[in-house]
């Protein structure tokens, strides 16, 4: 059977963030289609053995069932040329950086933001990689910045954290760029956010400024603040 574009999309958004749940392809493929539209092609894509189920993404505060995740099935790894083995689990950390950009497409789509260039794990030379890197344009203020966001669960213990901005520190050293990306941690809860704050502020100061940490909720209104 003849793959449609669409179907080509879904498989590439897939591998991109190597997991994502079915609410993220419904609402950044099918946003002009019936609701009953991406149940069907995901479906066939599963049948198919393109996609792959990984299990559900856990409910919120009120349980229930959660939305299917999805990972590149055999056959879709080899359209795509892709090395590994599936994962036998759902990568709550896969979904959240899905879910960060998914939160930049819908502001774009409300005319807050334009999101130039985007990037998942990109590689800062020369020993850290970025979740998800993003340049922006705020039409409103007339203004372009980027950022590379690391998408945080809670489960990284404060060494790793100061590993990670000693990485990018030696990536500032190593840049010859008038302007070095902002380093955005995005977190779930308060206490997450004070933690990190408080690692953050016992940095030295030249680091300080190269460091954020914001709330899921709230990213978006403070980038355009920075």
């Amino acid at each position: 059977m003849e793959l449609t574009q669409r179907d080509y999309d879904v498989l590439t958004l897939t591998h991109t963030f190597s997991q994502v749940a079915s609410t993220h392809l419904t609402e950044l493929l099918f946003a002009d289609r019936s609701h009953s539209v991406p149940d069907k092609v995901l479906g066939r894509l599963v049948r198919l053995g393109y996609l792959s189920r990984v299990g559900r993404r856990a409910g919120g505060d009120k349980g229930g069932a959660g939305a299917y995740v999805y990972q590149l099935g055999r056959a879709g790894r080899l359209l795509l040329d892709v090395d590994g083995r599936l994962m036998p689990n759902v990568n709550n950390h896969a979904l959240m950086i899905a879910d960060t950009y998914l939160e930049l497409r819908r502001a774009e789509e409300a005319g807050v933001l334009a999101l130039k260039e985007w990037a998942v794990e990109l590689p800062v030379p020369p020993a850290v990689r970025a979740d998800l890197f993003a340049v922006v344009d705020f039409p409103q203020q007339g203004c372009s910045s980027s950022y590379y966001l690391e998408i945080d669960l809670g489960t990284e213990q404060p060494a790793r954290i100061r590993e990670k901005v000693a990485g990018y520190w030696r990536a500032v050293e190593a840049s010859t760029d008038e302007f070095f990306p902002y380093v955005v941690f995005v977190v779930r809860q308060q206490a997450r956010k004070n933690e990190l704050a408080r690692i953050f502020r016992r940095l030295p100061e030249e680091q300080q400024d190269m460091m954020r940490v914001f709330l899921s909720p709230e990213l978006i209104p403070e980038l355009m603040r920075l």
